[in-house]
């Protein structure tokens, strides 16, 4: 199946699951930076980061299903 084979739900489906992905991982990456500017509690730092990298998985994750539904075999 090709991309432009995509019904629209698929697609619809997609953009729904990454742009809140997106936006997450944009909102956390700037706390990330604010908070590293002044004394950062390093528990709050660390909590901080792993929420990152969960967000991150989460988007590759979803990445790699929509490369499979687009190619239709496993990415």
């Amino acid at each position: 199946m090709t991309h432009s084979e995509l019904n629209p739900f698929d697609a619809n489906r997609f953009r729904r699951e990454l742009g809140p992905l997106v936006q997450q991982i944009q909102a956390l990456t700037l706390e990330l930076q604010e908070l590293r500017l002044g004394e950062p509690d390093a528990a709050e730092l660390a909590d901080k980061e792993r929420a990152l990298e969960q967000l991150r998985w989460r988007l590759a994750v979803v990445a790699r299903r929509a490369a499979a539904d687009d190619s239709g075999a496993a990415a």
